[in-house]
C-alpha cells in the first residue's frame, strides 16, 4: 500500500507542477529541466503502480522492479536536491526503506519463492 501511495503521490505532484499556477521551486528552472521533472514524476508514478502491483502478487518482476525503480528515484531525488530544491531529499526516503525491506525481509521474492 505504501508503494501505491508514493506512486499516486508522485503523479498528482506531476499534476501540480505542469499546472500554471502549480508550487513554486526553490530555484527557478528553464522550461527544459521543468519538463525532465514533470515526465520523471510521471514515469516514476506509472512504473511504480506497475511494480507495486508485481509486489502485491508476489512475482518476481514486482521484487526486481521495485529495487530497480527505488534506485531510479533515490538517483532522480539526489540530482533535485543538488540542483532544484533541497525538499527533494524527503522524495529519497520511501525508496530506501523500500530497499531495505526488500532486501532483508521479502528476499524469498528475489529467488522467486513468492506465492
Amino acid at each position: 500500500m505504501l508503494a501505491v501511495l508514493q506512486s499516486v503521490a508522485r503523479l498528482v505532484i506531476a499534476i501540480l507542477l505542469s499546472a500554471e499556477r502549480g508550487p513554486v521551486l526553490d530555484n527557478p528552472v528553464s522550461d527544459e529541466v521543468m519538463m525532465f521533472i514533470n515526465i520523471m514524476f510521471f514515469v516514476l508514478g506509472i512504473l511504480g503502480l506497475l511494480t507495486a502491483f508485481g509486489l502485491w502478487t508476489e512475482k518476481r518482476w514486482g521484487y526486481l522492479g521495485t529495487i530497480a525503480l527505488s534506485l531510479v528515484t533515490i538517483a532522480f531525488d539526489v540530482w533535485a536536491v543538488l540542483a532544484v530544491q533541497s525538499s527533494a531529499a524527503f522524495g529519497i526516503v520511501f525508496p530506501v526503506v523500500f530497499i531495505v525491506y526488500l532486501a532483508l525481509i521479502r528476499h524469498d521474492l528475489a529467488r522467486g519463492e513468492g506465492q
